[in-house]
């Protein structure tokens, strides 16, 4: 784990080294799991291994952050579990505002993997583990993949 030290004039975050257990990279701004059991493509969890975190109906426990850069497969990078991210890949839906108002701008599972959308009700917060993804901007989503910039809350 990475803490970074006070610095006035960048964001504060915290970096988590991962391995790649995916047979894909791991794109930057995707959301990426800790490999927890057989959902995953690993045999069994060792608390390094991560994947491209799937489900579309909620953040998985195993949820740790997003991927700060592209991580290759079956090696090691650096995941932001806690701060600001400068991008965080949205779902590949169309003509959807992905919006700050009215709680628009907590982020749950998008419909492709990794991805994220708008739509999480602040009371949904407690069966997240208290994990949650917060846009810092407004993205009108024409198709394919969007970015967006946030906050990350993973620890």
């Amino acid at each position: 784990m990475q803490i970074q030290l006070i610095n006035r004039t960048d964001p504060e975050r915290i970096l988590v080294n991962v391995l790649n257990g995916e047979a894909s990279s791991l794109t930057t701004g995707f959301g990426v799991a800790l490999a927890i059991g057989n959902e995953d493509v690993v045999a069994s969890a060792n608390g390094v291994t991560a994947v491209m975190f799937t489900n579309s109906a909620e953040l998985r426990p195993g949820f740790i952050g997003v991927a700060k850069s592209d991580i290759a497969p079956n090696s090691y990078g650096p995941v932001i579990s806690w701060g600001f991210a400068d991008s965080i890949a949205l779902s590949q839906e169309a003509n959807v505002t992905v919006g700050l108002l009215a709680g628009a701008s907590l982020l749950r599972a998008g419909a492709q993997a990794g991805t994220f959308t708008s739509a999480l009700t602040p009371q949904a917060i407690s069966t997240y583990c208290g994990k949650y993804v917060v846009n810092a901007t407004t993205q009108s989503c024409t198709g394919g993949i969007n970015y967006t910039k946030g906050l990350i809350r993973c620890i």
